[in-house]
Protein backbone atom coordinates (compact mmCIF):
# COMPACT_ATOMS: atom_id res chain seq x y z
CA UNK A 1 0.00 0.00 0.00
CA UNK A 2 2.06 3.22 0.67
CA UNK A 3 5.00 3.86 -1.53
CA UNK A 4 7.67 2.00 0.42
CA UNK A 5 8.07 -0.72 -2.17
CA UNK A 6 11.83 -0.74 -2.64
CA UNK A 7 14.93 1.17 -1.61
CA UNK A 8 16.51 0.69 -5.01
CA UNK A 9 16.81 3.41 -7.65
CA UNK A 10 13.26 2.78 -8.87
CA UNK A 11 11.80 4.08 -5.62
CA UNK A 12 11.36 7.79 -6.18
CA UNK A 13 10.75 8.79 -2.55
CA UNK A 14 13.32 8.96 0.26
CA UNK A 15 12.15 6.64 3.07
CA UNK A 16 14.51 8.38 5.50
CA UNK A 17 12.90 11.80 4.97
CA UNK A 18 11.76 13.14 8.34
CA UNK A 19 8.17 13.67 7.16
CA UNK A 20 7.77 10.44 5.18
CA UNK A 21 5.49 8.88 7.79
CA UNK A 22 3.19 11.89 7.59
CA UNK A 23 3.18 11.69 3.80
CA UNK A 24 2.11 8.04 3.91
CA UNK A 25 -0.63 8.83 6.43
CA UNK A 26 -1.83 11.62 4.15
CA UNK A 27 -1.88 9.23 1.17
CA UNK A 28 -4.09 6.89 3.20
CA UNK A 29 -6.43 9.76 4.00
CA UNK A 30 -7.07 10.39 0.30
CA UNK A 31 -7.06 6.89 -1.18
CA UNK A 32 -8.26 4.49 1.56
CA UNK A 33 -11.96 5.03 0.82
CA UNK A 34 -11.51 3.89 -2.77
CA UNK A 35 -9.48 0.87 -1.72
CA UNK A 36 -11.91 -0.21 0.99
CA UNK A 37 -14.88 0.20 -1.37
CA UNK A 38 -13.32 -2.01 -4.05
CA UNK A 39 -12.20 -4.70 -1.60
CA UNK A 40 -15.67 -4.74 -0.06
CA UNK A 41 -17.27 -5.05 -3.51
CA UNK A 42 -15.06 -8.07 -4.22
CA UNK A 43 -16.46 -9.75 -1.12
CA UNK A 44 -13.71 -9.70 1.51
CA UNK A 45 -15.24 -11.53 4.44
CA UNK A 46 -14.78 -13.45 7.67
CA UNK A 47 -12.13 -16.13 7.40
CA UNK A 48 -10.28 -14.79 4.36
CA UNK A 49 -6.49 -14.89 4.18
CA UNK A 50 -5.14 -11.64 2.72
CA UNK A 51 -1.81 -10.22 1.60
CA UNK A 52 -1.14 -6.47 1.72
CA UNK A 53 2.05 -6.01 -0.33
CA UNK A 54 3.94 -2.78 0.27
CA UNK A 55 1.82 -1.95 3.31
CA UNK A 56 3.29 1.50 4.05
CA UNK A 57 1.67 2.76 7.24
CA UNK A 58 -0.62 -0.32 7.24
CA UNK A 59 -4.08 1.27 7.42
CA UNK A 60 -5.55 -1.11 4.82
CA UNK A 61 -3.84 -4.09 6.45
CA UNK A 62 -5.47 -3.22 9.78
CA UNK A 63 -8.84 -2.68 8.11
CA UNK A 64 -8.55 -6.07 6.39
CA UNK A 65 -7.67 -7.74 9.69
CA UNK A 66 -10.91 -6.41 11.17
CA UNK A 67 -12.93 -7.60 8.17
CA UNK A 68 -11.60 -11.18 8.18
CA UNK A 69 -11.94 -11.63 11.94
CA UNK A 70 -10.35 -14.19 14.20
CA UNK A 71 -10.77 -16.95 11.63
CA UNK A 72 -8.86 -14.98 8.99
CA UNK A 73 -5.27 -13.85 8.60
CA UNK A 74 -3.55 -10.82 7.06
CA UNK A 75 0.10 -10.71 6.06
CA UNK A 76 1.37 -7.15 5.55
CA UNK A 77 4.75 -6.83 3.87
CA UNK A 78 7.12 -4.00 3.04
CA UNK A 79 10.83 -3.52 2.57
CA UNK A 80 10.66 -0.85 5.27
CA UNK A 81 8.16 -1.61 8.04
CA UNK A 82 9.06 1.25 10.42
CA UNK A 83 5.67 2.89 9.95
CA UNK A 84 3.54 -0.26 10.02
CA UNK A 85 1.88 -1.16 13.32
CA UNK A 86 -0.56 -3.97 14.10
CA UNK A 87 -2.17 -2.07 17.02
CA UNK A 88 -2.85 -5.27 18.89
CA UNK A 89 -4.53 -7.16 16.05
CA UNK A 90 -3.49 -10.78 16.64
CA UNK A 91 -4.51 -11.89 13.13
CA UNK A 92 -2.19 -9.35 11.46
CA UNK A 93 1.45 -10.22 10.76
CA UNK A 94 3.83 -7.48 9.57
CA UNK A 95 6.90 -8.82 7.79
CA UNK A 96 9.93 -7.19 6.19
CA UNK A 97 9.90 -8.48 2.62
CA UNK A 98 11.22 -7.67 -0.86
CA UNK A 99 8.55 -8.56 -3.40
CA UNK A 100 11.05 -9.28 -6.18
CA UNK A 101 13.58 -11.20 -4.09
CA UNK A 102 11.81 -12.96 -1.23
CA UNK A 103 9.44 -15.89 -1.55
CA UNK A 104 5.72 -15.76 -0.84
CA UNK A 105 3.56 -18.79 -0.01
CA UNK A 106 2.10 -20.32 -3.15
CA UNK A 107 -1.68 -20.07 -3.76
CA UNK A 108 -2.24 -19.05 -0.13
CA UNK A 109 -4.37 -15.90 -0.21
CA UNK A 110 -8.00 -15.16 -1.00
CA UNK A 111 -7.06 -11.54 -1.63
CA UNK A 112 -3.82 -9.82 -2.62
CA UNK A 113 -3.68 -6.02 -2.62
CA UNK A 114 -0.86 -3.62 -3.57
CA UNK A 115 -1.21 0.17 -3.79
CA UNK A 116 1.41 2.57 -5.20
CA UNK A 117 3.92 -0.27 -5.18
CA UNK A 118 4.24 -1.98 -8.56
CA UNK A 119 5.05 1.23 -10.44
CA UNK A 120 8.26 1.60 -8.41
CA UNK A 121 9.63 -1.86 -9.13
CA UNK A 122 12.22 -2.52 -11.85
CA UNK A 123 10.42 -5.67 -13.07
CA UNK A 124 6.72 -4.87 -12.84
CA UNK A 125 5.61 -7.94 -14.81
CA UNK A 126 7.51 -10.24 -12.46
CA UNK A 127 5.98 -8.49 -9.45
CA UNK A 128 2.47 -9.09 -10.80
CA UNK A 129 3.33 -12.68 -11.62
CA UNK A 130 4.46 -13.21 -8.02
CA UNK A 131 1.31 -11.60 -6.63
CA UNK A 132 -0.84 -13.81 -8.87
CA UNK A 133 1.11 -16.93 -7.87
CA UNK A 134 0.46 -16.18 -4.20
CA UNK A 135 -3.31 -16.02 -4.83
CA UNK A 136 -5.42 -19.12 -4.46
CA UNK A 137 -7.62 -20.25 -7.39
CA UNK A 138 -10.78 -18.13 -7.25
CA UNK A 139 -9.05 -15.39 -5.27
CA UNK A 140 -8.59 -11.75 -6.25
CA UNK A 141 -5.58 -9.57 -7.04
CA UNK A 142 -6.16 -5.81 -6.66
CA UNK A 143 -3.47 -3.37 -7.78
CA UNK A 144 -3.51 0.42 -7.62
CA UNK A 145 -0.99 2.69 -9.34
CA UNK A 146 -0.82 6.23 -10.67
CA UNK A 147 -1.12 7.35 -14.29
CA UNK A 148 0.69 10.65 -14.82
CA UNK A 149 1.72 9.94 -18.40
CA UNK A 150 0.57 11.21 -21.80
CA UNK A 151 -2.57 13.35 -21.60
CA UNK A 152 -3.16 12.70 -17.91
CA UNK A 153 -1.05 15.49 -16.42
CA UNK A 154 -2.59 18.24 -18.61
CA UNK A 155 -6.01 16.82 -17.74
CA UNK A 156 -5.19 17.12 -14.03
CA UNK A 157 -3.92 20.66 -14.61
CA UNK A 158 -7.37 21.73 -15.81
CA UNK A 159 -8.69 21.32 -12.26
CA UNK A 160 -6.39 24.04 -10.94
CA UNK A 161 -7.52 27.68 -10.98
CA UNK A 162 -7.26 28.94 -14.60
CA UNK A 163 -4.52 31.43 -13.78
CA UNK A 164 -2.36 28.52 -12.58
CA UNK A 165 -2.96 26.23 -15.58
CA UNK A 166 0.43 26.76 -17.20
CA UNK A 167 2.25 26.23 -13.89
CA UNK A 168 0.24 23.06 -13.21
CA UNK A 169 1.10 21.70 -16.66
CA UNK A 170 4.81 22.35 -16.09
CA UNK A 171 4.57 20.64 -12.72
CA UNK A 172 2.94 17.65 -14.42
CA UNK A 173 5.79 17.44 -16.92
CA UNK A 174 8.28 17.65 -14.06
CA UNK A 175 6.57 14.85 -12.14
CA UNK A 176 6.49 12.62 -15.21
CA UNK A 177 10.16 13.32 -15.94
CA UNK A 178 11.23 12.82 -12.32
CA UNK A 179 9.46 9.48 -12.06
CA UNK A 180 10.85 8.34 -15.40
CA UNK A 181 14.41 9.32 -14.44
CA UNK A 182 14.11 7.17 -11.30
CA UNK A 183 13.02 4.15 -13.32
CA UNK A 184 9.34 4.48 -12.41
CA UNK A 185 6.82 3.97 -15.21
CA UNK A 186 4.56 7.07 -15.01
CA UNK A 187 1.88 5.24 -17.02
CA UNK A 188 1.72 2.08 -14.91
CA UNK A 189 -1.89 2.69 -13.91
CA UNK A 190 -3.11 2.77 -17.49
CA UNK A 191 -1.37 -0.52 -18.26
CA UNK A 192 -2.69 -2.46 -15.26
CA UNK A 193 -5.72 -4.14 -16.91
CA UNK A 194 -3.59 -5.68 -19.65
CA UNK A 195 -0.80 -6.50 -17.20
CA UNK A 196 -3.21 -8.42 -14.97
CA UNK A 197 -4.48 -10.28 -18.01
CA UNK A 198 -0.91 -11.14 -18.97
CA UNK A 199 -0.38 -12.44 -15.42
CA UNK A 200 -3.08 -15.04 -16.11
CA UNK A 201 -6.01 -13.41 -14.30
CA UNK A 202 -9.60 -13.20 -15.55
CA UNK A 203 -12.72 -11.12 -14.78
CA UNK A 204 -10.56 -8.01 -15.17
CA UNK A 205 -11.99 -4.67 -14.10
CA UNK A 206 -10.59 -1.20 -13.52
CA UNK A 207 -11.56 2.31 -12.46
CA UNK A 208 -9.82 5.68 -12.49
CA UNK A 209 -9.94 7.62 -9.23
CA UNK A 210 -9.24 11.35 -9.31
CA UNK A 211 -10.11 13.12 -6.06
CA UNK A 212 -10.78 16.83 -6.53
CA UNK A 213 -9.31 18.42 -3.42
CA UNK A 214 -9.87 21.85 -1.94
CA UNK A 215 -7.04 23.96 -0.62
CA UNK A 216 -6.05 23.08 2.93
CA UNK A 217 -8.06 19.83 2.98
CA UNK A 218 -5.23 17.33 2.54
CA UNK A 219 -1.47 17.23 3.17
CA UNK A 220 -0.55 14.48 0.71
CA UNK A 221 0.33 16.55 -2.35
CA UNK A 222 2.28 19.34 -0.62
CA UNK A 223 4.27 16.75 1.34
CA UNK A 224 4.88 14.81 -1.87
CA UNK A 225 6.20 17.92 -3.60
CA UNK A 226 8.50 18.70 -0.68
CA UNK A 227 9.83 15.13 -0.72
CA UNK A 228 10.41 15.21 -4.47
CA UNK A 229 11.81 18.76 -4.60
CA UNK A 230 15.40 17.77 -5.61
CA UNK A 231 14.15 15.41 -8.31
CA UNK A 232 11.66 17.97 -9.64
CA UNK A 233 14.30 20.69 -9.81
CA UNK A 234 16.65 18.33 -11.65
CA UNK A 235 14.17 18.03 -14.53
CA UNK A 236 14.54 21.73 -15.38
CA UNK A 237 10.77 22.01 -15.83
CA UNK A 238 10.10 23.93 -12.60
CA UNK A 239 11.95 26.26 -10.25
CA UNK A 240 12.00 26.24 -6.47
CA UNK A 241 9.65 29.24 -6.56
CA UNK A 242 7.26 27.27 -8.78
CA UNK A 243 7.16 24.40 -6.30
CA UNK A 244 6.52 26.78 -3.42
CA UNK A 245 3.73 28.47 -5.40
CA UNK A 246 1.95 25.14 -5.94
CA UNK A 247 2.39 24.17 -2.29
CA UNK A 248 0.89 27.50 -1.24
CA UNK A 249 -1.96 26.96 -3.69
CA UNK A 250 -2.76 23.52 -2.24
CA UNK A 251 -3.08 25.13 1.18
CA UNK A 252 -5.24 28.08 0.08
CA UNK A 253 -8.91 28.02 0.98
CA UNK A 254 -11.28 28.15 -1.98
CA UNK A 255 -8.94 26.59 -4.55
CA UNK A 256 -9.32 23.16 -6.14
CA UNK A 257 -6.84 20.75 -7.65
CA UNK A 258 -6.28 17.09 -8.51
CA UNK A 259 -3.05 15.57 -7.13
CA UNK A 260 -2.87 12.69 -9.64
CA UNK A 261 -5.01 10.04 -11.31
CA UNK A 262 -4.97 6.68 -9.54
CA UNK A 263 -6.05 3.53 -11.41
CA UNK A 264 -7.41 0.62 -9.39
CA UNK A 265 -7.52 -2.67 -11.32
CA UNK A 266 -8.52 -6.16 -10.27
CA UNK A 267 -8.58 -9.69 -11.61
CA UNK A 268 -9.48 -13.18 -10.47
CA UNK A 269 -7.26 -16.24 -10.53
CA UNK A 270 -8.96 -18.98 -12.53
CA UNK A 271 -10.21 -22.04 -10.67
Amino acid sequence: MGDTATMESGYVFDPSWEREHGRLLALEEIYDDQSRHRLTELGVAEGWHCLEAGCGAASIARWLAKQVGAAGRVLATDLDTRFAHDRGLSNLEIRTHDLLMDDLPDAAFDLVHARAVVEHLPDRDEALRRLAAATRPGGWVVVEDFDIDGPMYPAAARYYPPEHLELAERLGRALRAAFGAAGVDPGTGRRLPQALTDAGLTEIGAQVHAPVLTGGSAAFFPLTLRSLRPRLLATGEVSDADIEEVITLTKSQGTTYIPNFMVIAWGRKPL
